[in-house]
């Protein structure tokens, strides 16, 4: 008989099985308030990257500079790369009570940036000028408040 024996491979499968489940439950604090900081503007620079890029796509679709096509991919691959940013900062418990106020407004600013960039597809897809007129507004707003935080936190 070839394969694996079932006696040899059970260690392996409930280590494999115990380090997955620890792993994805673990959600550990920053090391320090600096580290927390320094998490929480690197949040700030990735959503505001694509906040900017989404409004300058956007204002250039107005301006008949780039295809819908274009622009409802600039749309969803910018929404897209929002969660994983509003993801790892989530996770980071902060390391005090001081640090629960920063933790909120950055936690504020990601949802807001992921609803305007959701706006923003929708409009694009239904090909609304005047919601798109509003979306680059929006979105211009939550660039100059991540550009604060961002500030903030040197």
């Amino acid at each position: 008989m070839t394969g694996c024996r079932p006696g040899r491979a059970r260690p392996v499968v409930l280590l494999t099985t115990a380090l997955t489940m620890g792993l994805a439950g673990c959600v550990a604090p920053a090391f320090d308030s600096g580290a927390f900081q320094a998490n929480a503007r690197a949040a700030a620079g990735s959503a505001r990257s694509e906040v900017r890029t989404v409004a300058l796509a956007l204002r250039a679709r107005l301006e008949d500079r780039v295809t819908q096509a274009y622009v409802n991919t600039v749309v969803t691959e910018s929404e897209s790369a929002l969660g994983p940013i509003e993801d790892s900062f989530g996770v980071v418990d902060p390391p005090s009570r001081r640090d629960d106020a920063l933790r909120e407004r950055v936690v504020t600013l990601l949802q807001d940036a992921a609803t305007a960039l959701t706006t923003a597809r929708i409009a694009v897809r239904r090909q609304d000028d005047a919601r798109l007129r509003s979306s680059v507004g929006e979105l211009a707003r939550l660039g100059d408040s991540l550009d604060q935080l961002e500030q903030d936190l040197q």
